[in-house]
């Protein structure tokens, strides 16, 4: 089963939890959708993808609805995949006074309110990345130790239980924007499913399993989980760069 450390990265961002890197870099939008009007922010957003401006970039775009949110307002995530921060930089220079730009704000007002934005970075990764999965379970956490979340997650995925895990899991950090309406978060923990189906058939098995338990120990004394809820893709935009790229 793949597993990928970011090597340097991975050390720096356990060591000193602010510091930014020239590496592959997450903007999560978070928006509260009136009811009845996602259509229309889906349509607006499509219109933005579609156009010259949206496409002039490296990066690869989802809409997603948040199911099971908790108390934070939001009903809708626009997330975006860059493999740098340079790179979101140079097209946010682009979009801000752009014509494209000024359509998508005029669009979503009055239907859409946003509610949060953070910059993530991935700090390990395992399992299959691919762009099937659709369905995501994320935990959102408190970490106290992450080098020991790390381990035993590495531990986890690598133990004979896991052999036939049927998605992919990743341990993001939150570098920017860690205040959040659920809570104080520093990381997250994301997994992919095909389905909430195979999420719950792979879910009941673990449950059973002595590589949980010893999972689950690790995880009491390492964080706690502010939040957590699923979402699911609407919508994938490859503009020159794709979830395998980004992996």
């Amino acid at each position: 089963m793949k597993n990928k450390i970011l090597g340097v990265l991975s050390a720096l961002l356990i060591s000193v939890p602010s510091l930014l890197q020239a590496a592959p870099t997450v903007i999560v939008y978070e928006w509260a959708v009136q009811s009845g009007k996602a259509s229309d922010f889906a349509a607006a957003l499509d219109t933005l993808q579609k156009s010259k401006i949206g496409q002039d970039r490296t990066a690869q775009l989802h809409l997603e609805s948040i199911g099971f949110n908790g108390v934070n307002p939001a009903t809708h995530r626009v997330v975006v995949l860059y493999p740098s921060i340079a790179e979101m930089e140079s097209w946010n220079k682009k979009f801000a006074d752009s014509s494209a730009g000024r359509t998508f704000r005029r669009s979503i007002d009055g239907i859409a309110s946003p509610v949060a934005q953070y910059m993530e970075q991935p700090l390990q990764s395992w399992g299959e990345v691919s762009n099937d999965d659709t369905v995501f379970d994320v935990v959102r956490m408190q970490v106290s130790d992450v080098a020991a979340t790390a381990s035993g997650l590495d531990a986890l995925m690598n133990a004979p239980e896991s052999k036939s895990f049927p998605g992919q899991i990743w341990l993001i950090q939150v570098v920017r924007g860690n205040a959040a309406p659920d809570g104080r978060v520093t990381h997250q923990i994301v997994v992919g499913y095909e389905s909430l189906a195979e999420m719950e058939a792979w879910q009941d098995y673990m449950l059973t399993t002595d590589a949980w338990k010893t999972w689950s120990g690790v995880a009491q004394k390492s964080f706690i989980v502010t939040n957590r809820f699923t979402v699911d893709w609407l919508a994938v935009y490859d503009h020159n760069y794709t979830l395998e790229d980004f992996d």
